[in-house]
């Protein structure tokens, strides 16, 4: 216990295991608990399903492999940024000694420990390695669609409509592990501010979180997407 505290300090301690915290209580609210349903994801999910129906009445489908291929891209632009994340990371490692002396000269005059500088710094590498696992398999899953709506038969045609909602829902778990992967960057932000103290780390992972539950529930573009669910639910 006593090495345990040498190395980290109660305060890092705790506020990493907060920063885990609200990060697993945000994703259990968004992804699995019975509010789900409400959130901007679940209603863009179900704009996803119906748009693979619609891409079934379609009998050239361009446009929906030019919105795939686009969806690609971004998806595979953030996994490079992922790998240039990590190098960077790399280089912070290999020039820790630079980088303390600066954080020691700064206006805030910050001296962490140099193991808790390397525990940092590597915390943050294993957020970026996490986000481009999800980007690359969001990738992947974005090609699989592009495969599924290839393969879907025209309106009328047998198993037309089970195809299309089987091209839907690989489309919905493509954008989701997207989600994931853009999450893990939006909590990353937190672990730079614990360069300066546990404190700042805790507070900026609290609001981060907040900020990302006020997209998820609160923000114009969920109420803009739930009133279009909405319509579309009473057409149906």
């Amino acid at each position: 216990m006593s090495q345990l505290s040498e190395f980290m300090s109660i305060y890092d301690g705790a506020a990493l295991v907060w920063f885990l915290l609200v990060w697993r209580v945000f994703a259990w609210l968004t992804d699995h608990s019975k509010w789900k349903t409400e959130t901007l994801s679940f209603a863009m999910h179900e704009e996803r399903r119906r748009w693979m129906r619609i891409m079934a009445e379609r009998e050239v489908r361009i446009l929906d492999g030019n919105i795939i291929s686009g969806l690609q891209q971004s998806t595979s632009f953030f996994a490079s940024t992922s790998l240039l994340a990590i190098g960077g990371g790399f280089g912070l490692l290999t020039a820790a000694e630079d980088f303390h002396v600066a954080l020691e000269q700064s206006i805030l005059h910050i001296s962490p420990t140099p193991e808790m500088f390397y525990l940092k710094i590597i915390v943050l590498m294993c957020m970026y390695a996490y986000a481009f696992f999800k980007f690359g398999w969001s990738y992947r899953l974005f090609n699989y669609c592009a495969v599924m709506m290839a393969a879907t038969p025209e309106l009328g045609q047998p198993k037309s409509i089970e195809n299309a909602e089987a091209a839907g829902d690989m489309n919905i778990e493509a954008s989701k592990q997207f989600n994931y992967g853009l999450r893990s960057f939006f909590m990353a932000m937190p672990v730079l501010a614990w360069f300066v103290s546990p404190l700042a780390f805790a507070i900026s992972a609290t609001l981060v979180v907040l900020a990302l539950a006020h997209r998820q529930f609160f923000s114009e573009p969920r109420r803009i997407a739930r009133r279009l669910l909405d319509i579309n639910v009473n057409l149906d």
